[in-house]
């Protein structure tokens, strides 16, 4: 998918071909101008388009002039997303990414994707107890790391429960992959795990399926699976 340049007042955005201008000018008014939501599911009235989960990254008090010169978590995610799909990893669509800037500092930024009619790993999971979903689960992130890439926030719940393998989505934390990376990947996907299924049987089953489609682990096996279920109680006190 190709994508252009566009810009309007302080906007500066990276949008698929064939979008048209007023199109993305309806969809900031709806979703990023008129509401405080983060996420909302967007489909232009009377005009051609796809309908969309439109993210909104916002400033807040914390953020200081130093963050809000760099780029923001929308660049990244947007680039994220770019990066998966040229090392052949599907990911849902990207429709458009940008930020908009005051005098050079970062305000607002946006993730446009498409929408897609799939429920998360973790709500099919918890209808069903689908095990072979989470084993195909496993498997996609060990192909992500053999790209050379991490998820960054690899939960259950940010992952489509799609056919023929599950398609990965929120991408701001998304990185390349070294052994800390990895590391951290895998205790935050197994740590998830746990927390959904309760059943440290069935998140060391995981990791077997992650570990026979991969080189090396970054840890023992023991050792991540330790580690995976101290993540996952922090989780719950949390």
């Amino acid at each position: 998918m190709g994508y252009r340049h566009h810009s309007f007042d302080r906007v500066r955005l990276q949008i698929a071909s064939g979008i048209e201008d007023s199109w993305i000018a309806a969809l900031w008014q709806d979703c990023v101008n008129t509401t405080n939501n983060r996420i909302c599911r967007w489909q232009s009235p009377g005009e051609s388009g796809p309908e969309v989960y439109v993210k909104v990254y916002r400033r807040r008090p914390s953020h200081g002039l130093l963050k809000r010169w760099r780029p923001g978590r929308a660049i990244k995610e947007g680039n994220g997303y770019l990066e998966f799909s040229k090392r052949g990893i599907q990911t849902v669509p990207l429709i458009a990414w940008g930020e908009e800037r005051h005098w050079g500092l970062w305000q607002r930024g946006v993730v446009v994707t498409e929408a897609i009619d799939a429920i998360t790993v973790e709500e099919e999971y918890t209808a069903g107890e689908n095990v072979e979903l989470l084993r195909d689960t496993a498997e996609l992130l060990a192909r992500i790391h053999t790209a050379g890439l991490t998820h960054g926030d690899p939960l259950a719940r940010n992952f489509l429960a799609t056919r023929p393998d599950p398609v990965p989505f929120d991408l701001p934390s998304w990185g390349k992959l070294t052994p800390s990376s990895q590391r951290e990947d895998l205790i935050r996907f197994l740590g998830s795990m746990l927390q959904l299924t309760e059943s440290r049987e069935t998140t060391q089953d995981l990791l077997c399926r992650y570990a026979d489609r991969i080189d090396n682990l970054p840890q023992t096996e023991e050792d991540l699976l330790q580690e995976s279920q101290n993540y996952a109680l922090r989780k719950k006190q949390a």
